[in-house]
């Protein structure tokens, strides 16, 4: 996957975190991912259609991490994944998508997101059947995954009549 598909993805990451739960992240070497197992234990899940491209986003939190961002971003002390970590998770999906859109038109990409899907179930199957990229991030509190799965778009099929 080129490189110009993922560093959007880690910056907006990067900056929303710093700028909203005061939490530094450190970026891990990029996978391919092997499996559907979710790698978190709640999922943000977005669907990404583009001009040339289609695919999906996912970001993936631990418990420890969620909790931790939940905590200092709603400025309350949450002991526990929670319906607000949930509420959370796709607000952060949302930011993330959106960011990394913001970077992806500057580049010349263009995409459309739609709503995220919050999963908290073991398997997570994205949109499109190609290889998934994982950026695995470590905090202070425990690490989270963002997995892009990106395809070429095929044409529409021409209506015969």
């Amino acid at each position: 996957m080129n490189v110009d598909f993922i560093n959007p993805f880690v910056a907006s990451i990067s900056n929303i975190l710093v700028s909203m739960a005061q939490l530094e992240c450190q970026r891990g070497k990029p996978y391919v991912k092997a499996d559907q197992k979710m790698l978190g234990s709640v999922t943000g899940l977005i669907p990404m259609v583009g001009d040339d491209v289609h695919g999906s986003l996912a970001i993936s939190f631990s418990t420890s991490t969620i909790v931790r961002i939940a905590s200092n971003m709603l400025g309350e002390d949450i002991h526990e994944l929670d319906d607000s970590c949930q509420d959370l998770t796709g607000e952060i999906t949302n930011m993330l998508s959106g960011g990394a859109r913001k970077l992806l038109w500057q580049n010349g990409y263009n995409f459309e997101m739609a709503q995220p899907k919050i999963l908290m179930e073991p398997e997570l199957e994205h949109l499109v059947k190609v290889p998934v990229i994982v950026i695995p991030f470590t905090t202070e509190p425990g690490e989270f995954f963002i997995e892009v799965a990106l395809g070429k778009r095929l044409p529409k099929a021409k209506l015969l009549g």
